[in-house]
């Protein structure tokens, strides 16, 4: 092969260029931003939802996470690849700089073949010699047609890419390096189509391998979690049944430690606690109802009286105006009474107390003595069993009107020879100790059914318990509400020609 010179003078100087190119490898495809879709939810009685799924949402996340994962991975594989085949590449081109690139012989031989044993470049290679004074020598390989682009190269720089130059009839993409050797710059270059061919398919198998994983993990994780919110959509089909007034419903029951189990119990016991709470309303309004009919009715008969003796006297179908003045005063006295005692349950109801230690023996014997003088014929003992001093926490006065209204109402109902007892002992409320004060007659007593509705409002138990008695029906009503006020129980047993018993239960100081 014949020396060929070019007609341009080319300067050493002109082979080194600007910083050479770098090429990074093609890496998996971004996630695309997902758009905000509106859709709707559910529809309930109060209103509308809407919003993403929270199946979807984790749906989504789960996606994005695993393809940054992938794409993480594809990089790594893609940079190892890349320069695993390069540093080959660069090994080939270090060898030639010390082996056939350099012989002085090669541009002077080929062509007559006279040195039989004269090295030649492979054919994917190209070799140039640029001498001191401008001119050059080259020796392409296959691609004859094709030569780098000598402005993007660094003598005594690293192998680096570069296109090939612009008169070049073919794109070849080319390793290159230069060195300088006797004063002579020697280049050469390898063809590395095949190598970037060999990444761009790695590449495309990256990225088609990792769609088909992310569509995979897409189905995987749809099912997965949908089965998994199951019990959720459960939980809330029964929330919706209990918001349109099933109260009965329930959510199915999970093991406890699953988040999910703990929330059905949670959910459970509130559905519960909201159930007895509505259940509880319901009887308040029905109770409450009934009050204001049992007042009405109460009331309406004095003030029919009222009414009527006016009437009469009016009308003049009686002259006696002192005997329609009695009787007017007396239903007038008997409406007072009912008032007063519609308004002491409110304030038991309605009003929060002081709560000091109160001494319920000497309460108790107080209340006795003062009892006694009003009714001088009737027996009242009052008797504790403890070795303390039985002091609860309450208001005093409260507590007077209490053990007051039990009394009184086992002097006036339990018949004229019944005997009254106040027993103090020591008991329990719940876990916490109380003391028990027991007002006990040995009276008529009352049946089961009676014992069952004593302490509503306006309930008289028979016939001693009639207006003529000056009673409302509201006494025990309000002995319960004061004592429920001062966070006590109450209770009655009785039997019909036995007695009764009340039971108060009240905090005990500690």
């Amino acid at each position: 092969m014949a020396d060929k010179h070019f007609s341009r003078a080319v300067d050493t100087a002109d082979v080194v260029a600007d910083e050479p190119e770098r090429t990074s490898p093609q890496s998996a495809p971004e996630i695309s931003s997902k758009r905000t879709r509106r859709s709707k939810f559910r529809k309930y009685r109060f209103g509308k939802n809407k919003g993403m799924p929270m199946s979807n949402i984790l749906v989504l996340i789960i996606i994005a996470i695993s393809a940054i994962g992938l794409s993480a991975s594809a990089i790594a594989v893609q940079t190892t690849i890349k320069g695993v085949i390069y540093n080959s590449v660069d090994e080939d081109l270090n060898r030639s700089m010390d082996s056939w690139a350099v012989s002085l012989e090669i541009f002077h031989d080929l062509q007559q073949q006279a040195v039989a044993k004269v090295k030649h470049p492979p054919n994917d290679f190209y070799l140039a010699w640029i001498y001191p004074d401008g001119s050059s020598a080259e020796i392409k390989g296959h691609n004859g047609e094709s030569k780098p682009d000598w402005s993007q190269i660094h003598v005594g720089s690293a192998p680096v890419n570069v296109p090939s130059s612009a008169d070049s009839a073919d794109s070849v993409q080319w390793r290159v390096i230069a060195r300088e050797r006797n004063g002579i710059t020697v280049v050469v270059a390898k063809d590395v189509t095949q190598e970037t061919m060999i990444l761009q398919r790695l590449a495309l198998g990256q990225f088609i391998i990792g769609a088909i994983v992310l569509a995979l993990i897409a189905i995987a994780a749809f099912y997965i979690i949908k089965r998994t919110f199951r019990p959720l959509k459960e939980v809330e089909a029964t929330a919706t049944a209990i918001a349109a007034g099933n109260l009965d419903r329930r959510v199915p029951e999970y093991p406890i430690n699953t988040e999910v189990g703990s929330l059905s119990a949670s959910l459970n016991i509130m559905i519960e606690q909201l159930q007895r709470l509505i259940i509880e309303l319901r009887d308040k309004e029905e109770q409450m109802r009934r009050f204001v009919g049992d007042a009405s009715h109460e009331l309406r008969t004095p003030l029919t009286s009222v009414k009527g003796y006016a009437e009469l006297y009016r009308t003049g179908a009686t002259t006696d105006a002192q005997l329609v003045v009695d009787k007017i005063e007396k239903e007038a006295s008997r409406m007072s009474v009912l008032v007063e005692d519609l308004l002491a349950l409110t304030r038991a109801e309605g009003m929060q107390f002081e709560e000091k230690p109160v001494d319920l023996l000497e309460l108790n014997l107080a209340l006795a003595n003062s009892l006694r003088a009003t009714y001088p014929q009737r027996s009242i003992d009052v008797s504790t069993t403890m070795n303390e001093v039985p002091l609860v926490l309450g208001d005093a006065s409260r507590l007077h009107q209490v053990f007051s209204n039990l009394i009184v109402n086992a002097l006036k109902h339990g018949g004229e020879q019944a005997e009254v007892r106040v027993v103090l002992r020591e008991g329990n409320l719940g876990d916490n100790p109380a003391i028990v004060a027991d007002v006990v007659d040995n009276g008529v007593g009352m049946n089961a059914q009676d014992a069952a509705h004593i302490f509503e409002r306006f309930y008289r138990a028979d016939v001693s318990r009639t207006r003529s008695t000056g009673g409302s029906g509201l006494g025990l009503a309000i002995t319960k509400s004061l004592v429920e006020s001062q966070h006590g129980e109450i209770s009655v047993l009785s039997q019909p020609g036995v007695g009764t018993t009340f039971r108060v239960v009240l905090p005990r100081v500690i």
